[in-house]
């Protein structure tokens, strides 16, 4: 009995965390959390699940024509950098009127005195004056206002006059930035608020109260032009905007979040095939074709202003460089521009369709509801286990099911994101109480961090008892680098579902000889592979196991490569010649959990490693295929003899100011031929005399060591080059151009 009320406790106790976390206002404006509470985490999880609704719902029919008016990368390509001379405005404005029939001009721009051209005062004087004119002749245009500005970022709110700042006596004063005279007068032009919450269009301030007068956003002023009604219909309440048509009838009523925002309704995708897009340039190409053109020119531009007939027109800025974008929904993780949000925000006006959300009282229901229900179905005996865990499964994904349908049927927002953490939580909190501490605790740390770190850092946080702390050490590691050769052209070759394939073999087979052989793998970059050895848990010879790794992965790749070659026709032959370059160091470096807070990895980072790194991307202007440091061959040497190692060079490589000394790992000593042997002692006296400067005694031992290349192009096509080949050159180009008396030796590479 005292189980059980012990676990409905734990269940009542889940369930109420996740009440109070989501009691937290569905907004979430940057910088005003001490007045919302807001922890964001859950905000977060529930905008997520909002978009989604969104993506599955689709598209809506729209109830009002909007066509949109881009100040496109084509209209500022013709037209020079915005902004641009206001009689351009003033023309496009007449030609949409005019030869367009269109309700009503929105245009998203402040046209204030910063906002100006600067292309001489005279003629920006006559530029305003025709725009000024255009906007009295036609009357329904609205311009943008805001008070966010230029010292400002996007979407920043701090000035703006919310209602619930009054409160705290914190609310600024004051009119928002305006369009200046003459563009607006007492009888023509509007202005329309543009203002946003930081990068999210979620929820929008619908008015602001600032010096004894309201100012409505752009969308409401464009659906009042399109209604034929002026400002005077808005009736602002305490939750709600109310819209009177003429004869006093109500025409809208707006729902208020807050009192002051509205949660718009998305009508459909950016460039859906139901908004009309036009470029700025365009419209004045048509303009002055039916002014000018020839009679196909009349026609083609009578077609094109026939889109617009009847229709609210959105005049702003798409380029990404005007840096007007943001993340909505119906267009995926793409950012599109900002304009598009007057667009859905006016249609929502006009259809009547906004958003709604659930009361608190039936979110808390929600959340104890279907926590009680899916862990009901955990905690049952374990002859029904099975039975149990599908119906809790179907109980939360017909939750699931249930919020997506209303959303479509009813526009409401149903609270997702809580009750299924709740859910979630309340499935586990029996198993939870009836484990000890101290397996609780490893399988945690097992669960979280095993698919990060080596096994043996996970073993060796378990029996400590610790969790895992971001921070570094510096410790003595050998840095490993590999990549494949030419892998762009895998890319290219191969398809999508082939590349995956022959690269995940490629990965597994050498990734277990990396881990047996004592290397902790770091990370995958693509083709890649990052690892380190003597971390996170030690080494001994570390360097010397390193060396012997890369010869082993060599000696893998090549059976690959028979396998490869043997399967037919199912790879191009690109596949069955692939070969890779290894890359290694050995010093200190600093290693540890590095990241965030929330993630974060085990890795390693200094000079070392990106010698190491360097090592690998050199290794190619050598015709090497391992090419280790000085340090790296030292220390192997001292542990063993398994490698056979030969000098390579003393170069500075891009990046450093020290010189390193680099050698190649020829091969395992055991596999060792007499020809390679050969090669190597021919090798080691040209670079006596190279370091001599006798040029042509140094180049003649590199020529006849050439032709004994392990890896030279007739054996290995994949390889046109060798190290003896490349120092033939290196000697013949220094005989021709002689380095100082005092040269050293060391050669500068001048690039990665």
């Amino acid at each position: 009995m005292r189980g059980h009320i012990v676990s409905i406790a734990a269940l009542a106790v889940t369930c109420a965390v996740w009440s109070l976390l989501s009691q937290v206002a569905v907004v979430r404006l940057p910088g005003y959390e001490r007045f919302f509470g807001a922890d964001g985490f859950v905000s977060f999880l529930e905008e997520k699940t909002r978009s989604a609704r969104f993506a599955w719902r689709g598209g809506i029919p729209a109830p009002a024509k909007v066509c949109y008016v881009d100040v496109d990368s084509l209209s500022i390509g013709k037209l020079g950098n915005f902004p641009w001379n206001r009689a351009l405005h003033g023309m496009v404005i007449d030609a949409l009127f005019k030869h367009g029939g269109v309700k009503a001009v929105g245009m998203d721009f402040v046209f204030s005195d910063d906002g100006s051209a600067t292309s001489g005062t005279g003629q920006v004087d006559e530029g305003t004056k025709r725009f000024a004119s255009a906007i009295r002749r036609h009357r329904n245009v609205v311009l943008a206002a805001t008070y966010a500005s230029q010292n400002r970022p996007l979407g920043d709110v701090s000035f703006f006059p919310f209602v619930f700042e009054a409160v705290y006596g914190t609310s600024p004063v004051g009119p928002p930035e305006l369009p200046a005279y003459p563009l607006l007068g007492p009888n023509w032009g509007y202005a329309g608020l543009i203002d946003a919450i930081g990068d999210g269009v979620a929820f929008l301030p619908f008015f602001a109260k600032a010096d004894h007068h309201t100012y409505l956003p752009m969308s409401l002023q464009l659906v009042l032009q399109y209604w034929d009604l002026d400002s005077t219909a808005v009736e602002i309440g305490k939750n709600t905007i109310t819209v009177r048509g003429k004869d006093g009838a109500v025409q809208a009523r707006i729902p208020l979040v807050m009192n002051q925002l509205v949660e718009p309704n998305w009508f459909s995708p950016w460039m859906a095939e139901e908004n009309t897009h036009a470029s700025f340039v365009e419209v004045l190409a048509y303009a002055q074709a039916l002014e000018k053109g020839t009679a196909e020119q009349q026609a083609e531009a009578e077609a094109f202003f026939g889109k617009f007939r009847d229709a609210i027109v959105l005049i702003g800025p798409v380029d990404p460089l005007l840096k007007d974008l943001s993340v909505v929904p119906l267009s995926g993780a793409q950012a599109v521009p900002r304009v598009s949000v007057h667009g859905n925000l006016l249609q929502t006006i006009v259809s009547g369709r906004f958003l709604h959300r659930t009361p608190a009282w039936v979110n808390l229901l929600l959340i104890f509801g279907l926590g009680f229900t899916a862990a009901s179905f955990a905690i049952v005996p374990s002859r029904f286990g099975a039975q149990a865990k599908v119906l809790g499964v179907l109980a939360v994904l017909g939750y699931i099911a249930g919020a997506f349908y209303v959303f479509q049927a009813a526009d409401l927002l149903v609270p997702v994101a809580a009750p299924l953490l709740s859910a979630v939580s309340c499935v586990f909190v029996g198993a939870v109480i009836q484990v000890s501490r101290e397996q609780r605790q490893k399988n945690r740390i097992k669960g979280m961090f095993g698919t990060y770190l080596s096994p043996a850092l996970v073993e060796q946080m378990i029996e400590s008892g610790s969790d895992p702390q971001l921070g570094g050490v510096d410790a003595e590691i050998t840095a490993f680098f590999s990549d494949v050769q030419s892998f762009s052209s895998f890319s290219e070759l191969l398809t999508p579902q082939q590349l995956v394939a022959v690269m995940n073999e490629y990965l597994t087979a050498m990734t277990d000889i990396l881990m047996e052989s004592g290397c902790y793998v770091d990370k995958y970059i693509g083709d890649a592979i990052v690892g380190i050895f003597n971390a996170p848990a030690p080494l001994e010879h570390h360097a010397l196991k390193a060396c012997v790794a890369t010869q082993l992965l060599h000696k893998r790749l090549a059976q690959l490569r028979e396998k490869w070659a043997s399967e037919g026709d199912k790879w191009p032959p690109i596949v069955s010649r692939m070969q890779m370059r290894i890359g290694l160091n050995s010093g200190f470096a600093t290693v540890g959990n590095m990241g965030s807070e929330k993630r974060f990895n085990y890795t390693m980072m200094g000079d070392t490693v990106n010698l190491a790194a360097r090592c690998e991307s050199g290794s190619k202007s050598y015709g090497a295929y391992t090419m280790v440091t000085g340090e790296t061959m030292r220390a192997a040497t001292a542990a063993g003899g398994d490698c056979i190692f030969r000098h390579l060079d003393k170069i500075i490589v891009k990046g450093r100011s020290e010189p390193a000394e680099m050698h190649e790992v020829v091969c395992l000593a055991a596999d060792l031929d007499a020809e390679t042997g050969r090669c190597l002692e021919i090798y080691a006296k040209g670079m006596d005399h190279y370091a001599a400067q006798d040029w042509d005694t140094a180049a003649a031992c590199f020529g006849e060591a050439a032709a004994l290349e392990p890896n030279r192009p007739e054996k290995n096509p994949e390889s046109p080059t060798t190290p003896s080949s490349v120092m033939l050159e290196r000697c013949r180009a220094l005989k021709a151009n002689p380095p100082p008396p005092d040269w050293d030796g060391v050669y500068k590479m001048t690039s990665k």
